[in-house]
């Protein structure tokens, strides 16, 4: 199964993405020349990704363009274990945070929101298989 994205799609969304922490930068007192370096960072790294993309591939992975199956499924491990390690992130900072005696509830919705995405996901693909 691979990928039906346009290769345009990563680059326009890092150029938007800049865009909008820059404008938030500057809306929150931080200097022309801060927000030009953030938005640096986010547009460079999505013109990297496109330079790269036929020629890596992780490059063509990150860009949303997985080579073949390997590398979609090397993608689907890595969002796997990234999601394991959020889930744990999220409960180790819901708990230090009401240890603390902190409001611990944007953690809290978080944890909700991931555990709700799961679970329709579980629901949604066992429909398609």
């Amino acid at each position: 199964m691979t990928s039906s994205i346009s290769s345009w799609t990563v680059p326009i969304f890092g150029f938007v993405l800049g865009i909008l922490i820059a404008l938030s930068m500057l809306g929150s007192d931080a200097t022309p020349a801060e927000a030009t370096i953030a938005f640096a960072f986010v547009a460079g790294y999505a013109i990297i990704l496109k330079l790269f993309e036929t020629r890596s591939d992780v490059a063509s992975l990150l860009s949303g363009m997985p080579r073949d199956e390997r590398w979609e499924s090397i993608n689907h491990r890595a969002l796997s274990l990234s999601a394991h390690v959020i889930a744990i992130a999220l409960v180790g900072a819901f708990l230090m945070t009401r240890f603390g005696g902190a409001d611990a509830t944007p953690y809290a919705w978080l944890g909700a929101l991931f555990a709700a995405t799961y679970l329709v996901g579980i629901l949604w693909y066992r429909q398609r298989s």
